[in-house]
């Protein structure tokens, strides 16, 4: 059991994802990481110790430190900065609150942070029912943005819910310019968030109007692209590279706490597939994610106690 200092809290986890980013950790990708360690970045749960304001508080919680350069969510205590924690949404499950973390992260920081999209605007989203991707699509209607979804095939666009959708394109018949031109009459879109790498690096850059931002916050399918400056420049274009790894957990909290309104007024909606595993079944939580599993994998600590 953890115990607690000054300006700490104590927090007893009732649920916790599994990220795509802890695969990465467990495999030792993280230069910065140091041993030993905890997993897990993501979380919900109560405040069992702490200040008087802030115990018996439901709460929820990510960051880039946790699981990483400080002991991380997959356990069934952690003690963390009170700064670190904010109260979560009432109307979701602890499950559904504690898939939220990593991919809020990823959506807030490239669509509110980075690309400061604004009502009226047409955004690309890739992976649109991927984890970040499907948070994207409801926080860009959420602040009045008209989202074309990118998928990979039918299968995909099939779950996609289009009253959230202006579009749909699919990468395996290559048609997000056609899809592109006819939504936006001809304009482009103004914003592009990238989640798979280089292979959609060109088509979501040509998909641009002119001033344009491309937000890019993974490159698992690729990591080399070449660009055109020329074409570049004069289109006035920009790209913002997002590093969720990079924010900690109180900067978690702060994003979070943008987040709980939208959640609480239906203004957005949890993932629409959460699979969940006990602790002591936590290699087959991760087996699952290192398998590309389409659903939220949460882990919940206290299931069989």
């Amino acid at each position: 059991m953890p115990t607690p200092g000054r300006g700490q809290v104590l927090v007893q986890i009732e649920a916790a994802a599994v990220n795509p980013s802890d695969i990465v950790s467990v495999e030792g990708r993280f230069p910065q990481a140091v041993l030993p360690r905890v997993l897990g970045r993501d979380f919900a749960g109560r405040v069992v110790e702490g200040p008087p304001e802030l115990k018996g508080r439901e709460v929820w919680g990510t960051g880039g430190d946790l699981g990483i350069t400080r002991d991380g969510t997959h356990a069934e205590f952690i003690v963390l900065p009170a700064d670190a924690v904010t109260e979560r949404p009432k109307n979701l499950s602890v499950e559904q609150a504690a898939a939220v973390g990593v991919r809020g992260l990823g959506a807030w920081s490239s669509l509110v942070e980075a690309a400061n999209v604004q009502p009226g605007e047409w955004v690309v989203v890739s992976g649109a029912v991927g984890a970040v991707g499907w948070t994207a699509v409801e926080l860009a209607a959420a602040r009045g943005a008209r989202v074309i979804a990118l998928v990979w095939n039918a299968a995909e666009a099939s779950q996609l819910d289009r009253a959230r959708v202006a579009a749909v394109a699919r990468s395996d018949i290559a048609d997000l310019q056609s899809v592109v031109r006819e939504a936006t009459a001809g304009h482009g879109v103004d914003v592009a968030l990238n989640g798979v790498g280089a292979p959609i690096f060109e088509p979501l850059l040509q998909s641009l109007a002119h001033g344009g931002r491309l937000c890019i916050y993974s490159a698992a399918a690729g990591r080399e692209v070449t660009l055109n400056l020329f074409d570049f420049y004069r289109r006035r274009l920009q790209l913002h590279g997002i590093d969720s790894a990079a924010l900690t957990a109180t900067h978690g909290a702060a994003i979070l706490d943008q987040l709980r309104p939208l959640y609480e007024s239906g203004q957005m909606r949890p993932h629409f597939s959460i699979e969940t595993f006990p602790l002591d079944q936590a290699a087959r939580a991760y087996q699952q994610v290192a398998h590309g599993s389409k659903s939220k994998v949460v882990l919940l600590p206290g299931a069989g106690r």
